[in-house]
């Protein structure tokens, strides 16, 4: 695109060549007019002239005369159109004079000769015609032009020359500030503009310093407090989004890509689809009446992860209170306290029906034996069994109890080394009786002298809770098989099973305290239902994960893993 000055000098020089052209043309025309006009009254009084010699019968001084004016001359009767009269070369004669649609007495036409014009008038019943060569016209308009041209080039150079000057003194000045402008717009608080000389441009220039000068300061008085308002925003734990009148989100804190973790950036983009559904509706019912919205809501994390939230929506309106520029969600994490709340009320239900069952049993054979039933020693012998049995049950509930009870409690668990392999065997040896009874063999897979560094009592707890339950939940007459192995940094422990399995909906389930697949067969094998979440907790302070790949009524692989520290 062309400089201001350019545009400016394009601009005036074409209206300058336009409007000399103009004056050309009406000048030109002008002169045309005015000699063709002139040139007719002359031609009037020659042809009345002529007709009156030859009227006079003076023929010969007519001839003598049209010589000496290189005119060619033709005399017509009205009535018989009969050429009376002739002088030259009356073919020169231009006949598109004798048009009706011509109203002139006179027309012009470029020949190689010059400007022959030919005239024509009716003159006592005489039709005369006059015909000759005349360049005044043609000479007198090629000065014109050439004066004009003349003209309007010195007039061209002189507004080139004012431009230069407008310029250099005006316009260079003002484009220097116009870039400084632009800078300063794109945030280069620190750029200057050199003072001028100019009194009618000083003034611009101070002006524009002075302004960079207060942006400069503003800018690092807002940058101190934007500073101060993003770290706050960054080390507040609850999600935090800013959004603006138009729904896009303006600010997203570190906690809110930690908890929502989306696959993009946010800020920017309408928070439509990076929030659940139920946090856009009150965002959307805030939006709709301007009132701030508090609200315990239950959000599902990439379908994974539940959570609970405290959200609260506060929109941001104006000092007048009339117009709403935009909106600030706080999401507040209380999943914990949540879970915690839910855990008591669970595991008081729970325990209060696991240990009534019990009870419940042991007063009712313990009444019927008070009865009279201990005088029948076989239905004695029975009661008594019973008795115990569930007593045995109680206390092995409430042993899981303190034991669950104790890990959680339990921070750091001490730890040496300990050889995984030796301890799976021996864990395989102690169970055989167990897979026996129901025919069941176990199979080892297991790799020699993996050596980690755990806590020797409470890893055997894990593979012992592990595959008793791999043969509890097995059918007879199948297998259990025992996996120890390395796998790059980690190493594995895994126990398949090929039993009645786990549904899909089941196993996010399964390692929560009391939770049972098989309510009945659990408490038929005397399980307390506190087995795996024992397990898991362990696995967990030993700084190891397990996990559950199942299929109903194919069986189940629990594989738990830990880095392998040893080098």
């Amino acid at each position: 695109m062309l400089k201001f000055h350019l545009r400016l000098l394009l601009l005036i020089s074409t209206i300058t060549i336009i409007s000399f052209i103009g004056l050309g043309a009406i000048i030109h025309n002008t002169i045309y007019q005015t000699l063709t006009s002139n040139q007719i009254k002359s031609l009037d009084s020659e042809a009345r002239n002529y007709i009156n010699l030859f009227n006079n019968n003076k023929e010969k001084e007519i001839t003598n005369i049209a010589h000496n004016e290189k005119n060619i001359i033709l005399i017509k009767e009205n009535d018989k159109d009969k050429i009376i009269y002739s002088s030259g070369n009356i073919k020169n004669i231009d006949h598109r004079i004798d048009n009706e649609a011509n109203p002139s007495k006179l027309i012009n036409k470029n020949t190689k000769l010059g400007m022959r014009y030919t005239y024509k008038n009716t003159i006592d019943n005489k039709t005369i015609y006059i015909s000759g060569i005349n360049n005044e016209i043609i000479d007198l308009q090629k000065d014109l032009w050439k004066y004009l041209s003349i003209v309007g080039v010195i007039v061209l150079f002189t507004v080139y020359l004012a431009s230069r000057s407008i310029n250099r003194t005006y316009i260079r000045p003002i484009n220097e500030v116009t870039y400084a402008t632009s800078l300063l717009a794109d945030g280069y608080y620190h750029v200057r503009v050199p003072e001028s000389n100019v009194k009618e441009t000083r003034a611009l220039f101070v002006t524009t310093n002075d302004l960079a000068r207060r942006l400069q300061k503003l800018n690092n008085s807002q940058k101190i407090q934007s500073n101060r308002l993003k770290t706050t925003l960054e080390n507040i734990p609850s999600s935090v989004l800013m959004i603006d009148k138009h729904g896009e989100i303006v600010v997203a804190n570190h906690a809110y890509y930690q908890v929502f973790n989306p696959d993009q950036m946010v800020e920017n983009k309408s928070y439509i689809g990076f929030i659940d559904d139920s946090i856009e509706k009150l965002i959307i019912e805030s939006f709709r009446t301007e009132k701030v919205i508090y609200e315990q809501l239950e959000v599902d994390i990439n379908n994974v992860h539940t959570k609970y939230f405290d959200v609260s929506c506060i929109p941001i309106l104006t000092k007048s209170k009339k117009n709403l520029q935009g909106m600030v969600v706080v999401l507040h994490d209380i999943t914990n306290l949540q879970k915690l709340e839910n855990l008591r009320r669970e595991f008081v239900a729970n325990v209060s029906h696991e240990l009534k069952t019990p009870i419940t049993s042991i007063k009712g054979f313990a009444e019927t034996l008070i009865e009279g039933a201990k005088n029948d020693e076989q239905s004695l012998d029975m009661f008594l069994n019973i008795i115990l049995k569930e007593s045995n049950r109680i206390e092995s509930l409430v042993m899981d109890l303190l034991d669950l009870s104790h890990i959680e409690q339990q921070t750091e668990i001490e730890t040496t080394y300990v050889n995984l392999s030796d301890l799976a065997h021996n864990t395989i040896h102690n169970l055989q009786t167990q897979a026996k009874y129901k025919n069941i063999a176990i199979k080892s897979e297991i790799e020699n002298d993996v050596i980690i560094e755990a806590h020797e009592g409470k890893l055997s707890q894990v593979i012992t809770n592990l595959l008793s339950n791999a043969i509890n939940y097995s059918y007879e007459n199948n297998k259990v098989i025992v996996r120890v192995y390395r796998e790059d940094i980690k190493v594995n422990l895994e126990i398949q099973d090929y039993g009645i399995g786990i549904d899909k909906k089941d196993q996010k389930h399964i390692f929560e305290r009391f939770y049972r697949v098989d309510k009945a067969r659990s408490r038929d094998s005397g399980g307390t239902g506190l087995g795996l979440s024992i397990t898991k907790h362990i696995v967990e302070a030993l700084h190891g994960t397990i996990m559950v790949e199942s299929e109903l009524n194919k069986g189940s692989l629990f594989r738990v893993s830990f880095i392998d520290k040893i080098e």
